[in-house]
């Protein structure tokens, strides 16, 4: 009996390392869906990115629609064809869609960390562009951040409150007063007519335009945020997808492979 004991206790012991290890990868996720098997730090970065270069990525959606259908719903053209924000040439080969919510410590660590090298890598150089959409899973605080950033978008702003609003999430989290809170934060970008941001926010110009977003991402199974897809820009044919925080490194690994691939006329 207490060989068997021990064996129970290992097992339990292995069971909640895993837990941990899940739960390091740097994603949150919906409380409806279920987590997925990530692994965190180099090993789960590597893995991810030779994932990228040894074979398909999974289906974006389980939906019955034709693979044609699914794809032109993700070609740059479609993805910002409603004002969504982006940043980067429109005529880059490859887009990168990143869904997340302002709220996700996760896609602050993103903000922060990976995607001023995205920027500076692939961005400013015409490489790449990157389409944003809300994926919101903390309620009306979540739904006020995307509507104040939809603001700023109008004005061309919305990457600076999108930096600005990571970096400091608690000010608005926190406030007992979140409009107010996510105003005095958009006071803070250079160049930014308040006058028309607070009545573009105080009108509700774009209160449920997290909603519609969140339901792109249910369509495509995205639960986890920050999610990330890697598309080609010109038919919105997805080449890969990545679910949670990871550095710099995964992203280039892949980012590479695709654009050597949109270059040289191959398929992923």
């Amino acid at each position: 009996m207490k060989g068997r004991s021990t064996v129970i206790l290992i097992a339990l012991v292995i069971t909640i390392a895993a837990v941990i290890t899940v739960i390091s990868v740097g994603t949150h996720l919906r409380p409806s869906a279920v987590q997925g098997n990530e692994k965190s730090g180099n090993e789960a970065s590597q893995e991810i990115a030779e994932e990228g270069l040894t074979g398909k990525p999974s289906p974006p959606t389980e939906s019955n629609e034709s693979s044609e259908q699914s794809e032109s719903t993700l070609s740059y053209h479609s993805l910002t064809g409603d004002g969504s924000p982006s940043q980067g040439s429109p005529t880059a080969a490859i887009t990168l869609v990143e869904f997340g919510d302002f709220q996700c410590e996760f896609c602050a660590r993103f903000a922060k960390d990976t995607e001023p090298q995205i920027f500076q890598s692939y961005i400013q150089n015409g490489k790449v562009n990157m389409v944003f959409k809300h994926l919101v899973h903390y309620g009306s605080t979540s739904d006020l951040a995307a509507s104040a950033s939809w603001c700023a978008n109008d004005q061309g702003k919305f990457w600076d409150y999108y930096h600005i609003l990571y970096a400091n999430q608690d000010s608005f989290m926190l406030a007992q007063d979140t409009e107010t809170a996510l105003k005095n934060l958009a006071s803070k970008i250079n160049g930014l007519d308040m006058q028309k941001f607070d009545s573009c926010f105080d009108g509700g110009t774009y209160k449920d335009i997290a909603k519609k977003d969140t339901q792109l991402a249910d369509s495509l199974a995205l639960d986890n945020t920050p999610s990330f897809l890697i598309v080609k820009s010109d038919d919105g044919s997805l080449q890969q997808k990545l679910v949670g925080a990871y550095p710099f490194g995964t992203f280039k690994t892949v980012l590479d492979r695709y654009i050597s691939e949109a270059s040289s006329g191959g398929k992923g």
